[in-house]
């Protein structure tokens, strides 16, 4: 009997011990599931939120006026925004860029041609003066504006003075879809290699906003030259 016992004794000792091996795999096998499960979670939601993080930047400028990166660049500017637009877009220009820029509070303030250059002075002058007074040039692009001459000019000082100064303070608007290979070489690059506006977006004002400065309160404003 006792060899019995014995036998016996041992089979359960390792019944026992298979049982809580089993046990131990099952646990490690749970929680290095769950860990993997985790981490792709991680993964995969990090990864969604770098392909939307400029979408993530604007909701919440747009939300909570938070900015990743607060500039403070040419407060002593007279104008936050220069308008490069095509004459025959000027409709457009007046009745649904404009007051969606200056009847704000507080309102950017902006630079146009038919109103704030100087008369007398060459349009090339006035055109220079204009970028280099502006804190942002804003770009109209149409067909229109790719078939003028003057518009051109305007892009080229714009993009130079953003070169030249090293910071982004040039931003296109498409009016219409044009086909980028149909754009002067100059421009074709820029919208190759930087993100652009669409007109008729629909979060269009939000990312406007969020690429111009930060408006300035009414008391800091600098009026138009008088």
């Amino acid at each position: 009997n006792q060899p019995e016992e014995t036998i016996r004794s041992l089979s359960s000792e390792i019944l026992g011990c298979d049982v809580a091996n089993q046990v131990t795999k099952s646990k490690m096998i749970i929680g290095f599931s769950v860990v993997v499960v985790f981490l792709s979670v991680v993964i995969i939601v990090g990864i969604v939120l770098y392909r939307r993080k400029e979408d993530l930047k604007v909701y919440l400028y747009a939300r909570y006026g938070w900015r990743f990166k607060e500039e403070e660049e040419d407060m002593d500017k007279p104008y936050d925004a220069f308008l490069s637009y095509s004459q025959h877009d000027l409709d457009f220009v007046v009745n649904g860029l404009l007051p969606g820029l200056e009847n704000r509070e507080p309102p950017f303030r902006v630079c146009l041609h038919h109103r704030d250059f100087i008369p007398g002075i060459p349009i090339a002058d006035n055109i220079l003066n204009a970028v280099e007074e502006s804190r942002r040039t804003i770009v109209v692009i149409s067909r229109n504006f790719l078939e003028s001459d003057w518009c051109q000019l305007e892009f080229q000082a714009a993009h130079l003075q953003m070169l030249q100064d090293r910071a982004t303070r040039l931003i296109l608007i498409l009016l219409e879809d044009i086909p980028v290979d149909d754009a002067p070489p100059d421009i074709k690059h820029y919208l190759k290699t930087n993100t652009y506006l669409k007109w008729g977006d629909e979060r269009f004002w939000e990312r406007l906003v969020y690429v111009m400065p930060r408006p300035r309160p009414a008391e800091q404003l600098v009026h138009n030259m008088e």
